[in-house]
């Protein structure tokens, strides 16, 4: 592996990492603000599960997978996924 291939899979996962670390926090708020477990699941279920969230979704990803289909380079295409993906935000503990 290059370092700069190491550079962009790093990027990738510390951008995973933020999400991750976005979801717990979010998590942490719905229980803390007793909204209970089963109630905010269902909600995140019946979103997933909408017919019309998922176009929605995807539609915001499409410009990557006709990138991926488009060049023949991967590291080009690589390098516009990390682009598109959000930039990591500073710990806030």
């Amino acid at each position: 592996m290059t370092a700069g291939e190491k550079k962009r899979m790093l990027g990738i996962v510390r951008t995973v990492e933020c999400f991750f670390s976005e979801n717990i926090a979010l998590k942490a708020v719905l229980t803390l603000h007793r909204i209970p477990m089963p109630v905010w699941q269902e909600e995140c279920d019946k979103l997933m599960d909408d017919p019309e969230h998922s176009p929605e979704v995807h539609i915001k990803f499409q410009h990557l997978y006709d990138e991926v289909e488009r060049v023949r380079d991967g590291t080009k295409a690589f390098e516009a996924l990390l682009e598109a993906l959000p930039k990591t935000k500073k710990q806030w503990n």
